[in-house]
């Protein structure tokens, strides 16, 4: 649950430090050979957080449930990790797809909301280069008093940049 933003609506508690109770790398990958062993269609298995950056061995997480026959898909954190590097990194590891929040269509909104300045432009560099990568981008809005009034704005922005999804969860 590792997580270096400070999300006003964050389910998962997310602190700064990784906390002791987290699956090893081990039991993750158990995890995800439980899941391929489900049978077919594979599930999606989305690796989340906090921001899953923040684990070490993310990389070989995504290789380990992509070689046992998941799609796997990731939901990071909007953060300096999302560089070109990183997503490249998760592309070649096998990771199918990308989840991105978007919670605002304007830094002040956006930023406000995940409590850390530079969120938003970290977030649609990311979506830019995950498209150009040919990961299937997801983008996940929390709908609450902060933006309700934002919508028609973010909705353009799904719009020009393109999603495979829009998710908007009410808050």
């Amino acid at each position: 649950t590792a997580c270096p933003l400070a999300c006003r609506h964050c389910r998962a508690e997310a602190q700064p430090q990784r906390t002791p109770d987290e699956l090893s790398t081990g039991e993750a990958a158990d995890l995800m050979r439980q899941v391929a062993a489900f049978g077919r269609p594979a599930p999606l298995f989305v690796i989340t957080g906090g921001d899953p950056f923040q684990r070490p061995d993310l990389f070989d997480l995504i290789r380990t449930g992509t070689e046992a026959g998941l799609r796997v898909a990731v939901s990071p954190s909007g953060t300096p990790s999302l560089t070109p590097a990183n997503l490249m990194a998760l592309h070649a590891a096998g990771a199918v797809a990308l989840s991105l929040s978007l919670d605002g269509s304007t830094p002040a909104v956006h930023d406000r909301f995940r409590g850390v300045d530079g969120v938003y432009r970290w977030t649609l560099a990311a979506w830019r280069a995950a498209r150009e990568l040919g990961l299937k981008v997801q983008i996940n809005t929390t709908v609450s008093g902060h933006n309700l009034l934002d919508l028609p704005d973010i909705v353009k922005l799904v719009r020009a940049y393109g999603a495979l999804t829009w998710s908007a969860f009410l808050l």
